[in-house]
């Protein structure tokens, strides 16, 4: 029995080895690997164009709120700025309404002294013809003035 193998069935065993090994690789290993290269390669695309995405919809977002703020700002603002001109016309409205009230009252109250001092003139003219005749009805006899 011999230990050592026979060169010539070793390098006939190796050579058709090595040009399957050979055919395989151009065959099948050769595409795949181009095939899974590519595939990486477009997943990296895929995966750098959703970054790019979503940084300029975080972009727009953020200048969305800007200007959603700066609206609300200026609302604000509009909004006060009306309330200010509505209580200054309100203010305005009272005042005028309370000076016409006031000359209402002035002339209310003419009226009313003018009235009294008409009144009183005309009691003290009838009051002696009353008192006269008031007199004249409880002694029952004629009372000269």
């Amino acid at each position: 029995m011999d230990v050592f193998p026979n060169p010539l069935v070793i390098v006939l065993q190796v050579v058709p080895y090595l040009i399957t090994l050979l055919g395989l690789y151009s065959i099948i290993f050769k595409p795949m690997i181009q095939h899974l290269d590519g595939r990486e390669d477009a997943i990296d695309g895929a995966q750098d164009r959703a970054r790019e995405l979503q940084e300029q919809l975080a972009a727009r977002a953020e200048e969305y709120e800007s200007k959603l703020n700066a609206a609300r700002i200026e609302m604000t603002e509009q909004r006060a700025k009306r309330r200010a001109e509505a209580l200054s016309e309100a203010e305005t409205m009272v005042q005028a309404a309370r000076g016409e009230a006031d000359k209402q009252m002035e002339g209310a109250l003419e009226t009313i002294r003018s009235e009294a001092s008409a009144a009183r003139e005309g009691l003290r003219g009838s009051s002696a013809l009353l008192a006269q005749q008031i007199s004249s009805s409880v002694l029952g006899r004629p009372v000269a003035s």
